[in-house]
């Protein structure tokens, strides 16, 4: 950049001296010429600074911020699309992203539980493609694994606040799992039904072969609890388990923390 700025005022300097010699020329007056010098030159150094100024602050005037989520990591044979931020501007998010990937995408809002407002909880292809998806230890969305071609539109779901009893679309563990964590049925049975009007049991069994919609009165006494979550404001799902690693060995927001 310094080789080019210093040829860009060469070449400004002798433009001007040329057009001021021609000027003084059609007056005839090479005297004048000599009074003119000192202020050419001063012209020539106030056009200098301001252009040094410009490339400057070219040079350090901050990138915009991504109207999208993601921090885009292109690998040899995908594209990881890492969740850094929730959704602000779905619109907007949809034209940088297409403009950045060359594909389409579209963002859906969806019902999701207070947790997940405005962050991206899926992702899937209207087409055949397969699209991956990374989670963390909370069970939140973490990183949207894309092949480098995309068969169809990308569809982006982020979470929008539910109506009274709508059913999620994605859900988390709830933090009140952590007042309950590794009780029995008994221990338990005091706190989840002051959670929701509805209260769904799931279990694991000592094979870790789930079991859903499980009466209460059915489920093994031995059993801990292992999981919360909300699937409506008011309809809870209450996972037992014979082995608290059912779920994974780190889980901190329901309790379990790896040593």
């Amino acid at each position: 950049m310094t080789q080019d700025l210093s040829d860009f005022e060469e070449q400004l300097g002798k433009e001007l001296r040329d057009a001021a010699y021609r000027r003084i020329e059609a007056r005839g007056s090479r005297t004048a010429a000599n009074r003119l010098y000192p202020v050419l030159i001063g012209a020539l150094a106030t056009v200098a600074v301001v252009v040094i100024a410009s490339f400057v602050l070219a040079g350090i005037r901050p990138r915009p911020v991504a109207a999208h989520p993601f921090k885009i990591i292109h690998l040899e044979h995908e594209i990881q699309l890492e969740i850094v931020d929730v959704v602000n501007d779905p619109r907007a998010a949809e034209q940088e992203l297409q403009e950045e990937l060359g594909i389409d995408i579209a963002f859906e809002a969806v019902p999701a539980p207070p947790e997940l407002l405005n962050q991206v909880s899926g992702s899937f292809s209207t087409g055949s493609t397969d699209i991956e998806l990374e989670y963390d230890e909370a069970g939140r969305s973490k990183t949207i694994i894309l092949p480098e071609q995309i068969d169809g539109e990308l569809i982006i779901q982020y979470g929008r606040p539910a109506f009274p009893g709508e059913r999620y679309i994605y859900g988390i563990t709830s933090p009140i799992c952590t007042e309950v964590w590794a009780q029995t049925p008994e221990e338990s049975a005091q706190r989840i039904p002051e959670l929701a009007d509805a209260i769904r049991y799931d279990t694991f069994d000592s094979d870790y072969n789930y079991h859903s919609e499980v009466s209460f009165t059915e489920i093994d006494r031995t059993y801990r609890l292992i999981d919360t979550i909300f699937l409506s404001d008011n309809e809870l799902l209450v996972r037992y388990s014979a082995h608290l690693d059912a779920l994974g060995t780190n889980r901190p927001n329901c309790g379990w923390s790896a040593p």
